[in-house]
């Protein structure tokens, strides 16, 4: 067995604002408009640029990243419409110039059996299908809600590639589900990949996190508010979290992985963690030599809370914010 632990000092985020978040969410998810083929109508530039400026004074978007990231695919999409004789290029550009789209197939929006397809969309809205020999990533996603109460339960599930009437098997499965009046959220994924040996191609994780467990969890002691669960045919992971409130206000976030070789596989999963672990100090080791300018896992650790306490003192001005997006998105009118 192989335990890795790490413990966060993160600032706190009131209930009451997390409760209001989860209703702004809902809200801007009710207030999503499509076109006539089913796509997700984005917010007017006009309306869309405050946001994401005051998203950017909250900490909650890289303005110069994402300023960075629409001027190289206007740049790719000026390229490919120019013409590129180059097929590695091309390919490249097409990469850089999709955007993300939503596209609702078939049913009412958020009603049961509503089924949506998340996709890539090439500079002329046209789903981009990556080759059988490219990883897909999320692309090619389907999503079915399958219950829709936000003050009650709300469910969908997911596939990808999506293979909705189709009788094929996905590769990827699972569901998300969230218990607004329990303060639950559950998670579940199940990985089946082609080919010989799909004992050995499978795996299968969940994730149960009880809101209510972890405020009573500041307290009243380290009751572990979220568990996580992942199974192979050669290791399985558990993982839980431990929250305790610090003298100082803040929470003490303990992160835990037990990881443990199954059967004949114990020695090989033992030794492949004990590698990994040294490789890890290794590199962090020659880059705090070498001075290089590479971020070590200590470093990641620290932009990790860093990124949560900027949240955090965001969080009361969240509500706001999505309040505002759902309005944009309201008015949001085909081209």
């Amino acid at each position: 067995m192989t335990r890795l632990s790490h413990t966060f000092d993160l600032a706190p985020a009131d209930r009451g604002t997390v409760d209001r978040i989860v209703a702004g969410l809902y809200e801007v998810a009710a207030a999503c408009r499509f076109d006539g083929r089913g796509w997700l109508l984005p917010p007017a530039e006009e309306d869309l640029a405050p946001l994401v400026e005051r998203a950017g004074e909250l900490g909650l978007v890289d303005v110069r990243e994402r300023a960075g990231r629409l001027a190289r695919r206007e740049a790719a999409v000026a390229e490919l419409r120019d013409g590129s004789p180059d097929p590695e290029r091309r390919k490249a550009l097409e990469a850089l110039a999709a955007r993300s789209g939503l596209q609702l197939q078939t049913g009412r929006h958020l009603q049961e059996r509503a089924h949506y397809l998340v996709a890539e969309l090439s500079p002329d809205g046209v789903p981009v299908e990556p080759g059988d020999d490219e990883d897909k990533g999320w692309s090619s996603t389907g999503v079915t809600v399958t219950s829709w109460d936000p003050w009650g339960r709300a469910s969908v599930e997911y596939a990808m590639p999506d293979t909705a009437g189709t009788g094929d098997a996905p590769v990827t499965w699972g569901s998300v589900s969230h218990d607004g009046a329990a303060g639950t959220v559950d998670w579940t994924l199940d990985v089946r990949l082609p080919g010989r040996g799909p004992r050995l191609r499978s795996a299968s994780a969940s994730l149960h996190l009880d809101l209510d467990a972890w405020y009573a969890a500041l307290e009243d002691g380290p009751v572990p508010p979220a568990h996580l669960t992942a199974t192979h045919a050669m290791a399985r992971v558990e993982g839980w979290i431990e929250a305790a409130a610090t003298p100082e206000g803040r929470w003490s976030v303990k992160v835990v992985l037990d990881v443990r070789g199954r059967g004949l596989y114990r020695p090989f999963v033992a030794a492949a963690l004990w590698a990994t672990r040294t490789s890890f100090r290794r590199r962090d080791a020659r880059i705090r030599r070498e001075g290089a300018d590479e971020p070590t896992v200590a470093d990641r650790l620290e932009q990790a809370t860093r990124a949560w306490d900027a949240a955090a003192r965001s969080a009361p001005e969240i509500p706001g914010l999505l309040a505002d997006l759902a309005r944009a998105l309201e008015r949001a009118r085909r081209p």
